[in-house]
């Protein structure tokens, strides 16, 4: 089979990193114009298990093209919750992929106990949208003009979804 969605492994690192700069360089779907270490991130990248994250890779021949992170909370106030992030190479969107990586995301999340899984998009990005509509998760909120994007203002979607 030419798809495996596995965990992430160590040698996984710059892989992931490409595809996430990749992504970024679209300058539509994520916050940042390239990858931002943050403690979370580097976590995720230099342990390879973990009770509070998860770092899943969708391959394609042996190639990385994507990565599905969860990272759970980590103050007592939100160490119920986990936020998912998804992102996949412009190439691999519209084949099933990234709802089969959220899929298990979600089942890790509720295998580890956590009651609801988080995200949040920009409201022009419908594949995003749909993938969370198409995985069980629900729009809870709405932050208008919360980001500025090729000159428009575009709001902010939440969605969560129980487990």
């Amino acid at each position: 089979m030419r798809l495996c969605i596995r965990p992430f492994e160590l040698p996984d690192a710059p892989a992931v990193l490409a595809a996430i700069n990749a992504v970024c360089a679209e300058r539509v779907y994520l916050l940042t114009d390239r990858y931002v270490p943050t403690p979370q991130w580097e976590a995720a990248l230099h342990e390879v298990e973990a009770a509070r994250h998860l770092l899943l890779v969708p391959v394609w021949d042996d190639q990385v093209i994507g990565w599905c992170r969860v990272f759970g909370g980590t103050l007592p106030k939100t160490s119920h919750v986990a936020e998912v992030g998804i992102g996949l190479l412009a190439p691999y969107r519209e084949q099933g992929i990234g709802t089969a990586t959220m899929k298990r995301a979600i089942a890790w999340a509720t295998d580890r106990g956590f009651r609801k899984i988080v995200a949040d998009t920009f409201a022009s990005n419908a594949r995003a949208r749909a993938l969370f509509r198409g995985t069980g998760f629900v729009e809870t909120g709405v932050r208008r003009a919360q980001f500025q994007i090729e000159g428009r203002y575009v709001d902010q979607i939440l969605v969560e979804r129980p487990l």
